[in-house]
């Protein structure tokens, strides 16, 4: 992967984090969370493009291989935080974690079901269902097909009643493959051309254009900005950054972030549990110090699961 990519993961993985640390008075950070989804599924779609792009095109591409680079990446990791869920939470085999085991639970438009168990892990039901269709529209792209999806898009966006709109506009595995085929659009762009106008202050335009786009996010109507509203700057975001030209990609290449960037997968998995813990066991504490601690542990158990995925499944 780009090295600053990588890096950014990390960012955005934060965001979603705050998203999901609410304490005290302290109010969840939605904006991020939209965003930071929305990146992650646009940058799915990109790094797709840009690996296996070149053995679709020559005929050398093997789709067993492929869907089982993803599933052993990700499966066990998503059975071993569910079991994790089981055992803290006291919970009993039903249908819902058999969907949720399976990677199915996002096709249930109830959030009773796609939030159920360890609840972040809808991402990885969607994600896989962009995984499993990502060869063949990958040779079928074209302007026609890119056309018929996007009118497909707005039809779904303006019939979706409000109150459907996590169900179907966020969570929904068909409705967020848009983001990924976004995302391999953004590749075909990136692999025609560098671009040249890409400096240090076009970065730090970009991350401007970011903060705005996060301060007006609750001022914006509910179904736009579940995703359109961050498209208009994580596309230029993901171009800009790719050429890693500029000030704040130095930095993003350093060790440290990189390293970071590494656990972005395990973090996403188990934050959202660790904070229930935390918060439980050490209730009263001062708000930074709680998310301090958060945030160390958090880290501190993903490094771990990643040192086990390193040297055991050899990952």
């Amino acid at each position: 992967m780009i090295a600053t990519l990588q890096s950014l993961r990390f960012i955005f993985m934060m965001m979603i984090f705050m998203s999901h640390f609410s304490y005290c008075d302290i109010q969840s950070f939605d904006a991020g969370g939209d965003c930071g989804v929305a990146f992650f599924f646009l940058l799915s779609g990109f790094v797709c493009s840009l690996t296996y792009g070149q053995k679709l095109r020559n005929g050398s591409f093997c789709y067993a291989n492929f869907i089982w680079k993803r599933f052993r990446k990700l499966y066990p990791l998503h059975l071993l935080c569910l079991l994790a869920f089981m055992l803290v939470s006291h919970s009993v085999i039903d249908f819902k974690v058999l969907l949720n085991a399976l990677l199915l639970q996002s096709w249930v438009p109830n959030p009773d079901w796609y939030f159920s168990c360890n609840s972040v892990s809808w991402f990885l039901s969607s994600l896989f269902f962009c995984y499993l269709v990502f060869p063949w529209v990958y040779c079928h792209l074209s302007r026609d097909l890119t056309l018929v999806v996007l009118v497909a898009y707005v039809t779904v966006y303006w019939l979706t009643p409000y109150e459907y709109i996590n169900a179907l506009l966020y969570v929904f595995p068909a409705v967020r493959f848009v983001d990924f085929l976004i995302g391999m659009l953004l590749c075909r762009l990136y692999e025609r051309k560098e671009l040249q106008f890409v400096n240090s202050w076009t970065e730090l335009l970009i991350i401007m254009m970011l903060l705005i786009t996060l301060v007006i996010y609750p001022y914006t109507d509910a179904k736009f900005r579940n995703a359109p509203l961050y498209w208009i700057v994580l596309i230029p975001l993901i171009l800009v950054f790719t050429q890693e030209k500029g000030i704040v990609s130095r930095i993003l290449k350093t060790k440290s972030m990189l390293f970071l960037g590494s656990l972005t997968m395990p973090f996403f998995l188990i934050h959202q549990m660790l904070i229930g813990i935390i918060s439980h066991r050490m209730p009263e504490m001062p708000v930074m110090f709680m998310l301090t601690i958060c945030v160390f542990m958090t880290l501190i158990v993903s490094w771990g699961i990643q040192i086990i995925y390193t040297r055991l499944l050899r990952l």
